[in-house]
C-alpha cells in the first residue's frame, strides 16, 4: 500500500492506468486536499477521509466505471 501526495495527485502519478482512471474520477468527485489516497492493488484506490471513514474504489474493466465498496473486495469477489 502506497500513499499518494499531494505531488503525485497533481501530476496523476499511480503505477496502472486503471489507478489513474480511478483517480481521475476521484478529482471530479472530491476535494482531495481533505481525503488520504493509497494504492492497493492495480484496480483500487483507498480513501480516508478527516473523520476516519474508509473507502475503496475499483476500476471495473467490464462496465469501465469505478465501483465504490465500504469493504476491500478481492478481484474475484468482484467479478462475480
Amino acid at each position: 500500500m502506497k500513499l499518494l501526495n499531494k505531488e503525485n495527485i497533481m501530476k496523476n502519478q499511480v503505477n496502472t492506468i486503471e489507478q489513474f482512471k480511478v483517480l481521475a474520477y476521484l478529482k471530479q468527485q472530491f476535494n482531495l486536499d481533505e481525503v488520504s489516497l493509497y494504492l492497493l492493488d492495480r484496480f483500487t484506490i483507498k480513501l480516508i477521509d478527516k473523520n476516519n471513514n474508509v473507502g475503496y474504489f475499483k476500476y471495473n474493466s467490464k462496465t469501465k466505471l469505478v465501483d465504490f465498496y465500504e469493504n476491500n473486495i478481492k478481484n474475484k469477489e468482484m467479478e462475480r
